[in-house]
């Protein structure tokens, strides 16, 4: 068993506790299962959420989202599920769990530098002393494996983005000194600079790379095949990444892209970023970019609408069955592939947050709650991302409470006014309080952010709606974000209503716009919970073309 040779190699190694991470060097947020060193140890499946081994005890750490799905995946008898609750620090819950005096193994390719330093100082408090280790110590009992073969990277035409590699790279050089080196090696920035994408690895349209930008070019280091990114740019293996980076100086890189090992190389002639200048870029969806998300959330909205149909038939259908659908829809609008994996989830099933294993023996039935979650990635690259909550036949009174509380939350945020420094705090405190207002807070939870950014990967910051540090942010024109309220309970089921927007200028009043159109389940809506005002949207939503 994996969990005893891992703990023989501790006691071998003179270490008291191993770090075990979720994702890879390139610190993706959707690691391929077979990839990830998490996995392999706890079988837990969620997209986040590392894991403590000591000598004795096995800890799972999982979000809000992923409460019960871990409790369900993981061996009680060998792990424990460390339940992060809404504004808890996974750090301090693991410093918890660490021994004063104890040594801690951290594998420093799988970890960003500003959570290792975090950890460190935290560790150092307790006396505690990080081990670095060059080698990930599952990679010695497990069989790691990526998606294989080749697929060229493909340019994005510039009627999509709305601007060439060449151009972005002018913008960007404009933020930093004029002789500094700036190490680039999140992935979704990557592919953004270069205007490239690839559909190699499940949910994912980036490629595997790192990148220097530096006298006013991009060399960009990968070892899959790329169309020509522009003048200004060069490519080379990835394998001589090290040997261009060792000689250059006044290196700038931001803590939470670059993973430890990667910081090593350039330690002693590096300083952080002011800010992530790609990110900032990134965020700011330029009209092309706009109108192309227009495009494929139409397609998303047809998806949705004909699953919709099928859970509101009399129509025998399983989970898995409504899965498999789903992707059939997109593939037949065009999508390249999803953009995560499709979440569907009947019954009991829809309380589960990030519900990832569709049944073939769970069948919808009538009262039931279905949950659709899902996204695609079209000829641009770009994900979507779209939750409803449908029911076939009638609801009972608390059935339609919970999603008139949720589709509440919901038009209150989306109708918000938006001031010039209004941000993601602001609007996950307003549907909050609603939700608190309900009275169904204490038997229902609401463990998850309001929102995230959308772009080339489906969870992209900034903006962030949330009522943690991310969400600080302030919301700007063509900032691309989702708004997702819900409810959830064990045993019962769970509403979510999932719209991405953008911020849009409207008679000078900054306000959001939907890209998504479909419509709200009318005989789920309790009109009496409702005050004229939301009245009044909900009939100008459901009433849009």
């Amino acid at each position: 068993m994996i969990i005893q040779k891992l703990r023989e190699y501790l006691k071998n190694n003179n270490i008291d506790y191993l770090w075990i991470n979720t994702t890879d060097e390139f610190l993706v947020e959707y690691n391929e299962l077979a990839n990830s060193s998490r996995y392999f140890v706890t079988g837990f499946t969620g997209s986040t959420g590392d894991a403590l081994l000591s000598l004795d005890n096995l800890w799972q750490f999982a979000d809000g989202r992923y409460h019960e799905q871990a409790e369900k995946e993981v061996n009680p008898e060998f792990i424990t599920v460390v339940k992060v609750q809404m504004g808890e620090r996974v750090s301090d819950l693991m410093m918890e769990r660490v021994k004063d005096g104890a040594s801690v193994g951290i594998v420093v390719s799988k970890i960003s530098l500003g959570f290792y330093n975090l950890l460190k100082m935290k560790l150092e408090a307790k006396g505690c002393r990080i081990v670095d280790l060059l080698k990930d110590p599952v990679e010695l009992f497990a069989d790691f494996k990526t998606s294989g073969g080749s697929r060229i990277c493909k340019r994005v035409d510039e009627s999509i983005t709305g601007i060439s590699a060449d151009k972005k790279l002018s913008i960007f050089f404009n933020h930093i000194e004029s002789n500094a080196c700036y190490l680039e090696t999140n992935l979704e920035n990557i592919a953004y600079m270069t205007n490239l994408r690839q559909y190699k690895t499940p949910y994912s349209s980036v490629f595997k790379a790192k990148a220097v930008f530096e006298g006013g070019h991009g060399y960009i280091f990968t070892n899959e095949e790329t169309e020509e990114i522009g003048e200004k740019f060069k490519v080379f293996p990835l394998s001589y990444f090290k040997e261009f980076i060792k000689d250059k100086n006044n290196i700038l890189y931001n803590p939470e892209n670059l993973n430890r090992a990667d910081y090593l190389l350039i330690e002693g002639r590096a300083k952080e970023a002011d800010y992530d200048f790609v990110a900032i870029m990134k965020s700011i969806k330029t009209h092309a970019e706009i109108e192309h998300l227009k495009s494929c959330f139409e397609r998303t909205d047809k998806v949705v609408e004909k699953i919709g149909e099928i859970v509101c038939s009399e129509t025998p259908v399983s989970e898995f069955e409504l899965s498999e659908k789903v992707l059939e829809e997109y593939l037949n609008r065009g999508a390249r592939q999803l953009s995560f994996k499709t979440i569907l989830a009947a019954g009991a099933n829809s309380s589960v947050i990030h519900y990832s294993h569709p049944s073939k023996e769970v069948f919808v039935k009538d009262g039931d709650f279905v949950l659709l979650d899902c996204g695609g990635h079209f000829e641009g690259g770009y994900s979507t991302d779209i939750t409803r909550t449908f029911l076939r036949a009638k609801p009972d009174k608390l059935q339609k409470k919970v999603y008139t509380t949720v589709l509440k939350m919901f038009l209150n945020v989306y109708n918000y006014e938006l001031k010039e420094d209004t941000n993601g705090q602001e609007l996950d405190s307003l549907a909050r309080k609603i939700a608190d207002d309900s009275g169904l807070m204490g038997e229902f939870n609401f463990n998850h952010g309001l929102g995230h950014g959308v772009g080339i990967n489906v969870h992209e910051h900034p903006p962030v709606l949330s009522g943690g540090p991310a969400g600080r942010n302030i919301l700007r024109k063509n900032m691309v974000v989702t708004i997702e309220p819900g409810l959830y309970k064990a045993g019962f089921g769970g509403v979510r209503l999932e719209n991405t927007v953008y911020v849009d200028e409207v008679n000078g009043k900054h306000k959001f716009c939907s890209f998504s159109k479909v419509k709200f389940q009318d005989n789920l809506i309790e009109q009496e919970l409702l005050t004229d005002e939301e009245k009044l949207w909900l009939k100008n939503w459901q009433d849009e073309k």
